[in-house]
């Protein structure tokens, strides 16, 4: 009986430990080396992401401020030929092009409304193909990315514009980690009645280009 007391009260004084994570006890009654395992197993669970930045926008987080790229055609050069443009992030016409992404391959598209108009019934309207794109590298390389021209989506000149072809950024390792930059200008090829052909708010003018990121 005092024997099965003792080994009750030696289990009982093991089991808490055994409870809380796998052991092992070698008992070895020889003069030999004795050893004992234990595991521990680790599991890192990275989420999906895909990051978006087309003109001002901040790293891996959202941003609702909107670029405008702003063309003031100067009154002896109406339908003369091409002008620069004015603001966007990187100024003079010029956007911050980045793209982030962890699954793959990444394609990226444009979609348009129309052509710009200046909102009065009957006025010429100008294409979008008359909206032209550099692509260029970023002045300076953040860490980490791979920096240099992107293929910018064409605009689809269709009479109530739509989705523009996929441009596909290639993963590499299965990731996307890509920056550069596009400078916009205005071909000014129409002479042109006064006005404002689009605008700086989604419904003015059909002057919004919505850009998508798309991965698997």
């Amino acid at each position: 009986m005092k024997k099965l007391v003792a080994i009750a009260a030696a289990v009982a004084a093991i089991a808490p430990f055994a409870a809380r994570a796998e052991s092992t006890l070698t008992v070895n009654p020889g003069t030999g080396t004795t050893t004992a395992t234990a595991h521990l197993d680790f599991t890192i669970n990275v989420p999906k992401m895909l990051f978006l930045q087309i003109g001002t926008g901040t790293s891996y987080a959202a941003n609702g401020t909107v670029s405008n790229i702003i063309f003031d055609v100067p009154a002896g050069s109406n339908g003369g030929g091409a002008i620069a443009g004015t603001g966007g992030d990187l100024s003079g016409g010029s956007v911050t092009v980045r793209v982030v992404g962890n699954t793959g391959n990444v394609g990226i598209t444009n979609s348009v409304t129309g052509p710009l108009t200046s909102g009065v019934v009957g006025a010429p309207t100008v294409p979008w193909s008359d909206i032209t794109v550099t692509p260029s590298a970023l002045a300076t390389t953040t860490f980490g990315f791979t920096n240099a021209g992107i293929s910018h989506p064409t605009f689809n000149t269709a009479a109530s514009g739509g989705q523009s072809p996929l441009v596909s950024l290639i993963a590499s390792s299965g990731v996307v980690r890509q920056e550069g930059s596009w400078t916009f200008a205005y071909a000014n090829k129409l002479f042109l009645p006064a006005g404002t052909y689009g605008g700086s708010t989604p419904s003015a003018n059909n002057g919004r280009v919505t850009y998508t990121a798309a991965a698997a």
